[in-house]
């Protein structure tokens, strides 16, 4: 019996693969506009309710030593994913947060599940239209941030959340760099970018704005999450990576390593978890609304890429709304270990099913306390991680507690993990240890080493085979080594 078979010569049928493919790319329209037509990212529409509120939903998290100064830590939070580039009819309609929502970076530096640190953004429009409509940029070009030609500009408050403090603000009124509304009303957007670049109080630099795609994923890797096969079908959509020409919303903020680290201290405490979050604005209804102040409501999360992928096996269209992926993006991750289908999930994620289904490539054995400790726990030498070392469990802490170290999910990174002056983009799966999934860089490639490691690797035999090999590819243009690292957003005249 062969142990790969070509994808497209067995496995689901063609007419579940095209209807999936189908919602996939119905998804995908409806995101970003009727003319695009683009395979959905996992990691980009995660649970049913993510389709239902684009500015909150929270595409990808990064978290990585800083290339370009290594006592420094850069976290990134990409949102709102699928902008077509700038053009002139971006002056009406462009993609901005959303206001009063909290767009917050967590940080975990003792493992209990909660965050320690938060960089909390809060936007809110200063509209200079004389009677609030109409275009949001012109007639004229738009040369800075103060310019009257932008004449609806979002402002933030960045603020600093400790566990047990007040909110400190670091930044009382900065201005995010604009949706591109093409070279003809924006011929200098870097200047506008850099421009929207502010320091922080006691070292570190953020900037909030709109910045081109940096999502290396493989498109083709896809299908084998959800049917057990390379997808989308062979022959009826390019294996280009369409979010290549696409723009999104990004925070990046760059802090000292100290700023995060359990204790100030990285070098004795050097694991840390984060993730994303989105809360929006409501109510109690419990009580008396009168002067009653905001209630905020988490409607969405993130830390690992490709979650709901690898151990749900689901995209839009394959989730029902109120499941296990929506109830994800409104828990806190020191709940993950009481939600029982959450758990069993991880332990026996079904793409390993369906692959052992489509190619007779044995799935490993159950519980999968591998899966389990590259989401939840971190990699270690004795939790059930298959690397054989120590790496970014949080009972590597020497001042954490053990007795309140939780499973939870957090994209976990070392601090003190060297900067390598030769990245693999496969991370650690081909001998990275800076790569993910120890924290995520920007140019790390995501699909091929969660397939591998969801077959078993690196303790079972290569499961490489099972990645197809594309006829070309478009992928996202490396991002940069100097902040803000994102590329700026595409834009047309």
């Amino acid at each position: 019996m062969p142990l790969f078979r070509r994808p497209w010569a067995t496995g689901p049928s063609r007419r579940r693969i095209a209807l999936i493919t189908g919602a996939t790319v119905v998804a995908g329209a409806a995101m970003s506009g009727p003319l695009l037509s683009v395979s959905q990212a996992g990691g980009h529409v995660d649970a049913p309710s993510s389709l239902a509120d684009a500015a909150a939903d929270i595409t990808d998290v990064y978290a990585f030593t800083s290339p370009d100064d290594h006592d420094m830590v850069t976290l990134i939070a990409n949102v709102r994913p699928f902008q077509l580039p700038g053009n002139a009819t971006s002056s009406v309609a462009d993609h901005p947060f959303a206001n009063g929502a909290r767009y917050e970076i967590n940080t975990d530096a003792d493992g209990d599940g909660t965050p320690d640190t938060t960089y909390r953004w809060t936007f809110a429009n200063d509209d200079r239209r004389p009677l609030k409509a109409g275009p949001k940029v012109g007639p004229g070009q738009v040369t800075s941030l103060d310019d009257r030609s932008l004449r609806v500009r979002q402002t933030y408050t960045l603020e600093r959340v400790r566990k047990g403090a007040k909110p400190e603000t670091l930044i009382g009124k900065g201005v995010a760099a604009p949706t591109h509304a093409g070279r003809a009303l924006m011929p200098d957007y870097g200047k506008l970018r850099e421009e929207a670049v502010r320091q922080l109080p006691g070292g570190g630099r953020t900037l909030a704005g709109q910045s081109a795609e940096a999502f290396k994923a493989d498109s083709e890797v896809f299908g084998l999450y959800t049917v057990g096969t390379a997808g989308p079908v062979r022959g009826w959509l390019p294996d280009a990576q369409p979010l290549s020409a696409l723009n999104v919303n990004s925070l990046i903020v760059q802090v000292p390593k100290k700023a995060i680290a359990l204790r100030k201290d990285p070098q004795a405490n050097p694991v840390v978890g984060v993730w994303a979050s989105v809360s929006r604005p409501g109510a109690d209804l419990s009580r008396g609304l009168s002067g009653q102040d905001p209630v905020f409501r988490q409607v969405s999360r993130h830390g690992n890429p490709h979650l709901a992928f690898s151990i749900f096996g689901s995209t839009v269209g394959m989730a029902r709304p109120g499941g296990p992926e929506d109830r994800f993006q409104q828990r806190d991750p020191e709940d993950d270990h009481l939600e029982r289908d959450f758990l069993a999930a991880v332990n026996d994620p079904k793409p390993p099913h369906r692959i052992e289904r489509a190619h007779h490539v044995k799935a490993p054995a159950t519980p999968r306390k591998d899966i389990e400790a590259l989401f939840l726990r971190g990699i270690g030498e004795d939790n059930g991680a298959k690397f054989g070392y120590d790496l970014n469990t949080p009972a590597m802490n020497a001042d954490a507690d053990p007795s309140k170290i939780v499973p939870a999910e957090e994209l976990r990174l070392n601090l003190t993990t060297p900067v390598t002056r030769n990245p693999k983009p496969n991370g650690l799966i081909d001998g990275d240890r800076q790569g993910f999934p120890n924290g995520r860089r920007l140019n790390d490639t995501i699909d091929g080493p969660l397939i591998r490691m969801l077959m078993g690797e690196p303790g079972g035999p290569s499961a490489e085979h099972l990645l197809p090999t594309p006829d070309f590819k478009l992928q996202p243009a490396d991002a940069q080594y100097t902040f803000p690292y994102l590329n700026p957003p595409h834009a047309a005249l």
